[in-house]
């Protein structure tokens, strides 16, 4: 991701803020807080003191905020008819895989929080086998990516986003 791109929120975000939806655990809300459209990927690293692209590549694929990758793009480009190479895609280009029936997904969420934590997964683990329902299992969703990025880091919560959450119900 461009260092230099700017975040702003979007009207979702600004709700997010309020509402507290369940994706939006407190490191993504923290960072949300501090969007301002005027600080740069490289400031928000500064300030968490890590890597925040991949953070805020999940604050956009929510919707919460958006870049100014458009607008940088062309002006890096400038004649360029419009094309904008070199600006980072924020979403990716793979289509979804389709959501998995409920069962599937709740050991699919279990077996991907074993294989990053081992033994000390194992209490969010029982936790997510306690779900009944597809709600339930959306319900601790944050705090399962609380506990990734708290005992791993920020790539293996974006990771367990790109392959596990996506397909659940």
């Amino acid at each position: 991701m461009d260092k230099q791109l700017i975040f702003f929120k979007t009207d979702q975000g600004r709700e997010a803020l309020t509402s507290r939806p369940a994706g939006l655990g407190p490191r993504l809300r923290s960072l949300l807080i501090m969007v301002d459209g005027k600080r740069s990927v490289a400031e928000f690293d500064k300030l968490l003191g890590a890597d925040a692209a991949p953070l805020l590549e999940q604050l956009a694929a929510q919707g919460w905020v958006e870049s100014d990758a458009a607008t940088t793009g062309a002006a890096l480009n400038g004649a360029a008819g419009g094309a904008v190479s070199g600006v980072p895609v924020l979403t990716d280009a793979v289509p979804a895989a389709p959501a998995l029936p409920f069962a599937d997904a709740r050991r699919l969420v279990v077996r991907f929080v074993n294989d990053q934590l081992g033994p000390m997964g194992e209490p969010l683990a029982m936790r997510v086998e306690g779900c009944k329902t597809p709600a339930d299992l959306q319900a601790i969703l944050p705090r399962v990516r609380d506990g990734l990025l708290n005992f791993k880091n920020a790539a293996t919560v974006a990771q367990f986003d790109q392959d596990v959450a996506s397909r659940l119900p």
